[in-house]
């Protein structure tokens, strides 16, 4: 099963799904782990230095080269960022009723 199939499966269920692509030393990544627990968001976390595939997603379908990476599945959409973007992460997830 992909990252995508599960996303997928995540948001059928609860109406959104979070994925959180990191790498290990990465201070933004901490934070915004710690943001999602703290608001009791369930989300999936992919290592990029250990997942060749989801560095190719990254980088190359998402077009980013640095991280944290936040993909959110919602059925209004999807909407994806890179860095500690807390902004966006208020707005997309932690004050969605369906995201915990």
């Amino acid at each position: 099963m992909t990252v995508t199939d599960l996303t997928q499966r995540i948001q059928a269920r609860d109406g959104v799904a979070v994925v959180l692509y990191s790498k290990p030393q990465c201070q933004p990544c901490r934070i915004t782990k710690k943001k999602l627990d703290d608001a009791g968001i369930y989300y999936t976390e992919v290592d990029v230095t250990k997942d060749p595939a989801a560095l190719a997603y990254v980088k190359e379908t998402l077009g980013y080269t640095g991280a944290p990476v936040l993909y959110v599945s919602t059925t209004e959409g999807d909407h994806h960022w890179y860095g500690l973007r807390k902004d966006l992460i208020e707005k997309h997830i932690t004050h969605r009723q369906d995201a915990a």
